[in-house]
């Protein structure tokens, strides 16, 4: 059973507040302070010309708003109704919990990062829900597994056509790089391909599983040319010969900062705890902001909101008191109502933030996750690279094309860095010359096992979640 809450419509309004009130305006509101979900309004603001300002953008829908960004930034149209947009929100959110619980219970090892695009992988999954019998088996669990069964198939085309306008969007050229594809083998789908690619903006391509040695190296070339040398060697080993369909989902991320940290303030010799025993070395970036901070007494857990560039999309790093249980008692609390009190603490406050410069690499079990969720008859069959025999089922000359597609495995890999770039450096940070702190002021050290996620307030979604449990650290020499 879920643990995420089925009663989602408020809980989605409050995630579409966000979007309308933080981004429509640096104008209208201080500067990255999320709204607190369930209240409808800022902390400690009692600014009235401010609410009503507030009250003016909530007049407008966002759809309204979702032009006004992309025609004045890209020049496109893309855009949903309010209402799509609402029910995708709370969908994406609820996937995105389902999700990460799935891999928490599949990855045994307690000290593994984990680490996922959501936003990419409904995105690889949508053209197998909208070429298939809407009322088929393989229909009914995509829309399970994703929550889209209150979604209409021209909403979620609709969805569909919007997250691929998001992922290529300009502000994302140096951030983001992603390569989102389904492999086929050649001859078995001809009459899919095309409106498989439809709704995959091209991204669907003919290969033969049968030759080993060019299958692994077209899948590998392919992932390095669309994230443009950010992430190579997805495969380690070939798919197996008798592969259908295999989708490939590979997500780089490495964001600009809205204000970036002195890197000459970094100390390379900050320690990490991955327990209270087991500690390494990893260099320990420095700064002090104005930023929301947040604290929730009964899950032992502090947030804070990290900003982006341009505050459209912001990083939340959720941070247990414990370095040992913490992030166990965290994970197993983990429901959308949880989520909404951890938010509802947040307040803006200056903060002494040490943050590890890090990098981390994960290639997470997604079928077996996504297999644990439900979708069995999608995925055939999980192979991961290993030698396990085929289904007959996931053998290519058993393959109905009268069917719908399912695919042989799902192969991703998320690659996250986390740099001191970024825009102006904070007149805080700028102020400090040697230990940043000062009496009163609050700090937020994450220097052990936490869980972060990337929001884009534009599309309500969450681009990359995940646990950080060992980072890899970037020495810079």
């Amino acid at each position: 059973m879920s643990l995420v809450h089925t009663k989602a419509p408020l809980f989605a309004f409050l995630l579409s507040l966000m979007v309308l009130v933080h981004f429509l305006g640096s104008s209208a509101l201080p500067a990255a302070t999320p709204i607190l979900l369930g209240t409808g309004r800022r902390p400690g603001n009692q600014d009235q010309p401010r609410a009503r300002r507030v009250l003016e953008v909530l007049g407008r829908t966002l759809r309204e708003v979702t032009r006004l960004e992309t025609s004045n930034s890209s020049g496109g149209n893309n855009m949903v109704s309010s209402s799509t947009s609402t029910k995708f929100s709370m969908a994406q959110f609820e996937f995105t919990l389902d999700l990460y619980l799935a891999f928490v219970r599949v990855v045994e090892c307690r000290e593994e990062n984990i680490i996922f695009s959501p936003v990419s992988i409904a995105t690889v999954l949508a053209p197998l829900l909208l070429t298939a019998d809407w009322t088929s088996q393989i229909a009914q669990q995509l829309k399970h597994v994703l929550h889209y069964h209150d979604l209409t198939q021209e909403e979620v085309a609709e969805i569909q056509s919007t997250l691929l306008a998001t992922l290529a969007h300009t502000y994302y050229h140096r951030s983001l790089r992603t390569a989102i594809t389904i492999l086929l083998q050649k001859g078995v789908a001809n009459g899919e391909i095309e409106e498989l690619n439809r709704y995959l903006d091209g991204g669907v391509h003919e290969m033969d599983f049968g030759n080993h040695s060019s299958s692994l190296s077209f899948v590998n070339q392919l992932v390095w040319r669309e994230t443009r040398g950010s992430v190579d060697n997805t495969l380690v080993s070939a798919p197996p010969v008798e592969a259908v369909a295999l989708a490939v989902v590979a997500v780089f991320f490495s964001g600009q900062w809205l204000q970036k940290f002195d890197h000459n303030l970094t100390f390379d010799k900050g320690l990490f705890y991955l327990n209270t025993e087991d500690r390494f070395e990893i260099p320990m970036m420095v700064g002090k902001y104005k930023l929301p901070l947040g604290y929730d007494p009964e899950l032992e857990v502090r947030i804070l909101e990290l900003p982006y560039e341009d505050k459209r999309v912001s990083m939340f790093i959720l941070l247990p008191d414990h370095p040992d249980h913490g992030l166990a008692h965290l994970e197993a609390n983990i429901t959308s109502e949880n989520i909404k009190s951890i938010f509802s603490t947040l307040k803006e406050e200056t903060v002494n933030l040490r943050l590890p410069r890090f990098r981390v690499d994960v290639t997470p079990p997604l079928a077996a996750a996504l297999q644990s969720m439900g979708l069995t008859e999608v995925i055939a069959h999980h192979w991961n690279g290993n030698s396990e025999t085929p289904s007959s089922k996931d053998d290519a000359r058993n393959y109905d094309p009268h069917s719908d597609i399912f695919l042989s495995d799902v192969v991703h890999r998320v690659v996250l860095e986390v740099r001191e770039s970024g825009g102006e450096i904070s007149k805080l940070t700028s102020e400090v010359n040697e230990r940043i702190g000062t009496f009163g002021d609050k700090y937020f050290e994450v220097d052990h096992p936490f869980i972060f996620f990337l929001w884009d307030y534009l599309t309500s979604s969450i681009l990359v979640m995940g646990r950080i449990v060992r980072p890899t650290p970037i020495i810079e020499t």
